[in-house]
């Protein structure tokens, strides 16, 4: 990997800015974005449709809790405010003079999955014990809607219905979920199911204009688009073999919105592209923003255009708007120019490819990015952090870091992934640290034997689950020389009782053979990066493995102080980047039997 006249860490970090919850309210389109000047807080940010963009929240009240573990569904605009859940998992208030109020603390509730309600605010409220659907009035009364002793998501009022989802706490949401409907009139009687059941996820409920509920359903193995009719029939709206949803993480998905003249608009995504889709009242479809090769759960219809959070091959993820019309392509927001990657110098952007490689009885599909240096170079394997995450194919400036200095890189959709329907989203179940590492295994050994990766030089890193990915793969003979783990979960069996309540299902369901990783079992040099305020993963579990691997002369550790599982704060990233680039650079001059080089400085 070249030393100098690559992207900077520092430069990468502060430009990797998170854009998240997009919403049009009020003739105005708002979202959250971290603010890369204040540690990388979350701020609601507002804009018009050509106007300048600004933030909303102030910055020492950053934005979100951790309802259900992961959040989401973090703000709203309601009655002339702006509600939003703090990082306690409280809720506040920001009304037009600008000040900020606490409405409810948290006191044992997490608040998330906010939405404009009739008079005040919808929300879900999670403790260890139940779930609760509330409705909060403009004077910060708190009313019970439902309560359940499993947990509850997505709430939606019209008239006097409550439009909700609903999932026991042995399953995860995207396994079984319930889309269910109460009478807010009738207290007495239950809530009527509407869809979804123990192989069916049911999904995303939303009161049309047309008065109808309409949700996302995998029942025929995809997540598609449905709604109830009045008579209480069921019909798709737009049949399609491809996943118009991710796994529900976090709450506040909007994966689908209306339009004016009666259709709808919503994403449809194979695991890698996603398009965005425009749906009549005939059931027509054509495709809108047709530029665009990636788009965030969130669709936001303003007049004639629908604005999303998309990107392309080569452009990274920012506010973006299309017009509704077949073949129209999404511009960028005018106000978010500056998150275009300016101040790069002269690096462009490369644009990867999309193959496939046979192995396992079926075929991996993975991204490939290619540096403009000669083949073979160094190859890096990132194992994305899903397990049911996806390879959305955008612009990421850490992956164009590592392209920059000569590095190919190869990001696999293995078995797990979202994107595929559910079968495939299933097969990782019981058999985690194993197929995964072989779908990741399966690629860079494709790349060895084209010509494209050098042998002695192919390196694996994943984050969070996809850092367990990457260590059972360092406890394999090749084809990895070293691994990086950020964040990695390494005793599923242990994590699957401290992690938090809403995800130990996910644990139980993908523990398998693999079991822990201990560090006599590596057969690779490994470096392992933990943030010290972690809370999804173990931090004491992570050094502790690289305490042994150091003792056996086989790895290291770094442990960032004050870092959360993300590592959101740019100075963060900028030192984990670093440290990365140092550990390989360090095993390839070892291989060469040369001196290990420090990183240079940026």
């Amino acid at each position: 990997m070249t030393e100098h006249d690559g992207l900077s860490a520092g430069w990468v970090a502060r430009t990797t800015v998170a854009l998240d919850e997009l919403r049009a309210t009020g003739g105005w389109l708002w979202w959250l974005q971290s603010d890369p000047v204040h540690g990388g807080v979350r701020r609601v940010v507002r804009a018009g449709e050509s106007g300048a963009a600004e933030f909303v929240t102030p910055p020492e009240y950053p934005v979100g809790g951790s309802l259900h573990a992961y959040g989401g569904g973090a703000f709203a605009v309601a009655v002339g405010s702006v509600w939003f859940t703090g990082a306690d998992g409280s809720l506040l208030r920001q009304s037009g003079g600008g000040g900020v109020e606490l409405v409810a603390g948290a006191a044992g509730w997490q608040y998330g999955d906010l939405t404009a309600g009739p008079g005040g605010l919808l929300a879900v409220r999670g403790s260890d014990a139940a779930d609760e659907i509330v409705s909060v009035s403009e004077d910060g009364g708190v009313e019970v809607l439902v309560r359940s002793e499993g947990f509850l998501g997505h709430p939606g009022v019209i008239g006097d219905r409550l439009c909700f989802t609903e999932w026991d706490r042995d399953r995860m949401p995207w396994d079984a979920c319930r889309v269910l409907v109460a009478d807010l009139a009738e207290r007495t009687g239950a809530p009527t199911a509407v869809a979804g059941g123990p192989c069916e996820s049911a999904l995303q409920p939303v009161w049309g204009p047309d008065g109808l509920l309409y949700f996302l359903s995998d029942r025929t193995g995809w997540w598609n688009l449905y709604r109830r009719l009045a008579d209480g029939t069921i019909e798709p709206v737009a049949p399609i073999d491809a996943d118009c949803a991710p796994a529900p993480w976090e709450g506040g998905y909007r994966s689908y919105g209306f339009t004016d003249r009666g259709g709808v608009v919503l994403a449809a995504t194979d695991g890698i592209t996603t398009e965005l889709l425009l749906v009549d009242r005939g059931g027509r479809r054509v495709r809108v923003g047709a530029n665009l090769s990636s788009v965030k759960p969130y669709c936001a219809v303003l007049g004639g255009s629908v604005a999303v959070i998309g990107s392309t091959p080569t452009s990274a993820p920012s506010v973006r708007l299309a017009r509704l019309e077949e073949g129209s392509e999404a511009v960028l927001h005018p106000a978010l120019a500056r998150f275009t990657g300016s101040g790069s110098g002269s690096w462009r952007p490369v644009r990867p490819e999309v193959l496939a490689v046979p192995a396992n009885g079926t075929e991996v599909r993975f991204l490939l990015h290619l540096p403009t240096t000669g083949l073979p170079v160094p190859l890096l394997v990132r194992a994305h952090p899903g397990p049911t995450d996806g390879v959305p194919l955008r612009l990421d400036w850490t992956t164009q870091f590592w392209v920059s200095r000569g590095c190919a890189v190869a990001e696999p959709l293995y078995r797990g992934s979202t994107g595929q329907g559910r079968d495939f989203r299933r097969q990782l179940d019981g058999r985690w640290g194993e197929f995964d590492v072989d779908d990741c295994a399966a690629v860079a050994e494709h790349l060895v034997e084209r010509g494209v990766a050098r042998a002695g030089a192919v390196f694996i890193s994943g984050a969070s689950a996809g850092g367990y990915t990457a260590l059972n793969a360092a406890c394999r003979k090749g084809p990895f020389t070293a691994a990086t783990a950020i964040s990695p979960i390494i005793d599923p069996g242990r994590w699957q009782y401290s992690v938090p309540a809403w995800q130990r299902p996910h644990a139980a369901a993908l523990r398998g053979p693999a079991g822990a990783v201990r560090a006599e079992q590596v057969t690779c040099p490994v470096l392992v990066v933990h943030g010290s305020n972690d809370t999804i993963t173990s931090a004491g579990d992570a050094m502790a493995l690289a305490e042994a691997l150091d003792g056996l002369g086989t790895g290291r550790g770094l442990l960032i102080e004050g870092g959360d599982h993300y590592l959101s704060d740019p100075r963060d990233l900028e030192a984990a980047l670093r440290a990365e680039l140092a550990f390989y650079r360090e095993v390839m001059s070892r291989a060469a039997g040369e001196t290990p080089r420090a990183a240079p400085p940026g």
